[in-house]
């Protein structure tokens, strides 16, 4: 079985490539959804991230803001360090068994999507890392169109994630979301039937 990390900031298409996958039989595990599961029901990484990060990090009902989390914690290598090291053990279990799920039912292929991937340190676990990522100007109109954000919201979103720049060299392959839906869609399908060849090739070498 091969693991696949399907990575992007936000706007840049990656729910749109995950969909077409996941469409196509591919096994897709939101690991964004265990990371914010973590961030929500693990009492005791709760605790550590306030410990380390400061009650900033809160919302008005005391939950962690994940913007206001990444804001702090991706402000320098120290401090993403010292989030990996609270959260990655606990997202790496869930992560684990979600695959291992996968693996118990047929897939030969399964896909992590995760936009925080390299944030949260998964990349040693994965076999291939698949980014999509679209200029910033186009990726701050998609947010202002689709969900009516003001142009300052808009900037600490983005500012909270690692810019696309650092990720392109770490990556096998990058889906540039420039174009049209239909054009995405062409490519994530390429990129996948590349992948699946490799996969192919690994299971003829057992």
């Amino acid at each position: 079985m091969i693991t696949v990390g399907l990575t992007g900031n936000i706007a840049g298409g990656k729910t749109v490539v995950a969909e077409r996958w996941r469409d196509a039989g591919v096994a897709v595990i939101d690991a964004d959804r265990l990371g914010h599961a973590v961030l929500t029901d693990d009492g005791e990484a709760q605790a550590a991230l306030i410990e380390a990060f400061g009650a900033g990090i809160l919302d008005a009902d005391g939950s962690i803001d994940r913007v206001a989390l990444g804001t702090r914690a991706f402000r320098s290598p120290h401090d993403t360090a010292r989030l990996n090291a609270i959260v990655h053990p606990p997202l790496l279990e869930r992560l684990g068994r979600e695959i291992e799920a996968a693996r118990l039912e047929g897939y030969d292929t399964v896909v992590i999507d995760a936009a925080l991937i390299f944030e949260f340190g998964i990349p040693e676990d994965l076999d291939q890392i698949v980014l999509v990522t679209a200029p910033r100007e186009l990726r701050a109109e998609r947010l202002a169109r689709q969900r009516d954000l003001s142009p300052e919201r808009i900037e600490e979103l983005m500012a909270a994630q690692m810019p696309d720049i650092e990720k392109v060299d770490r990556s096998d392959y990058v889906i540039v979301n420039d174009g049209s839906i239909e054009f995405l869609r062409e490519k994530a399908d390429a990129v996948l039937a590349d992948i699946q060849e490799e996969v192919s090739r690994c299971a003829g070498s057992d």
